[in-house]
């Protein structure tokens, strides 16, 4: 068993983004795993076909940062 794992990243989701995954699961999938990307703008579902990646969606949008004077 793994003692204190690092924390690297995470991911939150939305039941649409769950609902999309299960959608298109079969389309995205390489040997039954479905990479998602984390980027600044949301999540994304590359596609190992074509290269290109679908967005999957962004739970919650960032507040503005408040500036301190």
């Amino acid at each position: 068993m793994i003692k204190n794992p690092k924390l690297i990243s995470k991911a939150e989701f939305t039941v649409d983004m769950i609902e999309t995954l299960q959608q298109y699961f079969e389309a995205y999938e390489v040997d039954g795993v479905v990479e998602v990307e984390v980027t600044s703008e949301g999540l994304w579902l590359p596609n190992p076909e074509t290269g290109g990646r679908q967005f999957l969606g962004r739970a919650k949008l960032e507040q503005p940062r408040q500036e301190i004077l």
